[in-house]
């Protein structure tokens, strides 16, 4: 169910945008508008649920969506705030300047590697399947991505201070 979330992310980016409310920032950045509902957030759950539960793989869940989708909003809610939690903890592991960097930034930069350490980013990815999907729609996103920094991503303000 977690892929058929992922996946109606993947297909509908601006619906993903909107549900996951978009940055100013984050629009100015990639030279577009910024996205705004024109629909309330439940109706963004619903579609999502749709998505989720109309090919089930268990027919009575199909049959129950079918007859009561309003109810399966909640389930949905309830696995974005689990994917949420558990994308933050796997950021942590990167602490604020590698939470900020893309996926090939963390893998392509010999520097991240080296403060990475035992905490590859293989190792995030082994532990949770879906944090790069995840990290790709969150990534500077603050209401998602609680460990990310403003400051310039890939500044070493540890080592820095300690020059000093």
């Amino acid at each position: 169910r977690t892929a058929r979330l992922i996946s109606w992310c993947k297909t509908y980016p601006d619906s993903r945008i909107k549900l996951f409310s978009d940055s100013h920032q984050e629009a100015v950045n990639e030279g577009r508008r910024r996205q705004q509902m024109s629909a309330q957030k439940e109706v963004y759950f619903q579609q999502v649920a749709d998505a989720v539960f109309t090919h089930d793989h268990d027919p009575h869940i199909r049959q129950l969506y079918a007859q009561y989708p309003s109810v399966f909003v909640k389930p949905i809610k309830s696995r974005f705030q689990s994917l949420r939690k558990k994308y933050n903890d796997a950021n942590k592991t990167l602490g604020t300047t590698g939470a900020g960097l893309t996926a090939m930034e963390l893998r392509e930069n010999p520097e991240m590697k080296r403060l990475l350490g035992e905490c590859s980013l293989d190792k995030i990815v082994d532990a949770f399947p879906w944090w790069e999907e995840l990290h790709g729609f969150w990534r500077t996103n603050p209401s998602y991505n609680t460990v990310y920094s403003t400051a310039d991503p890939g500044q070493d303000f540890a080592t820095e201070a300690q020059q000093y």
